[in-house]
């Protein structure tokens, strides 16, 4: 019942985010298919395809499917890529997105997202990726096998790395970091300023009372083993 409350929510709000970005970009042309990289930015109302996720300022509802033969050069940055200032991002795609590479610089997904890596604004759906996703709002689940990061959102993080400065939600990696937030934490590590909820793990450390559940509990109050609130 949970699991399918959860994908209504996600199908309901990507169809109201997808109706609030027909709003966006009415000055470009439509066309039911659409390529990149392209001369002429163009709108799709089917199906995007492309290479080297070579985006432009477009909107892309339906299916956008990219190929990069270079995506494992991703690993060599030697820094996090951060997420797009106003004016920098790119596309806005509603629906479904798989890419052998990803966005680096994207506005909005909202749907699904299967792809290497994830970098946007707004991400509503669900994200997976094989090696990292950083997304300012988040609203649904974000699986990657690195890295999560995000700045604001509601939902699941599921990676080997998990980071959020404000979460309402769950927590599962190795490693879970959360500024402030209601939820829970499940990880090996498990750090948080200010979280709400629960910490189950090896190692627990928080700067407020909270139920903690591990070999190694630290709050605001005391440490202890095992169990710690």
């Amino acid at each position: 019942m949970k699991t399918k409350l959860f994908l209504l929510l996600v199908f309901t709000s990507s169809i109201l985010f997808a109706q609030d970005s027909l709003k966006q970009d009415l000055k470009l042309k439509s066309s039911l298919v659409t390529f990149n990289p392209s001369k002429v930015a163009k709108n799709t109302n089917g199906i995007n395809l492309g290479v080297m996720d070579a985006y432009q300022k477009q909107r892309i509802n339906g299916i956008n499917i990219q190929a990069n033969p270079i995506t494992l050069l991703y690993l060599l940055i030697p820094k996090a890529i951060e997420i797009p200032n106003d004016g920098d991002e790119t596309a806005t795609v509603n629906g479904l997105h798989i890419s052998t590479g990803g966005m680096m610089d994207g506005k909005k997904l909202n749907g699904i997202g299967i792809s290497m890596y994830h970098i946007a604004q707004v991400t509503n759906g669900i994200s997976i990726n094989g090696f990292n996703s950083n997304i300012g709002k988040m609203n649904g689940l974000q699986i990657s096998w690195l890295n999560n990061s995000i700045e604001k959102g509601n939902g699941v993080q599921l990676s080997f790395s998990n980071n959020a400065e404000e979460l309402n939600g769950f927590q599962i990696g190795f490693g879970n970091e959360i500024d402030s937030g209601n939820g829970v934490q499940i990880g090996f590590y498990n750090s948080t300023e200010k979280l709400k909820g629960v910490q189950i793990g090896v190692i627990n450390k928080s700067k407020n009372r909270g139920l903690q559940i591990g070999f190694w509990n630290k709050n605001a109050k005391r440490t202890l083993p095992i169990i710690n609130f």
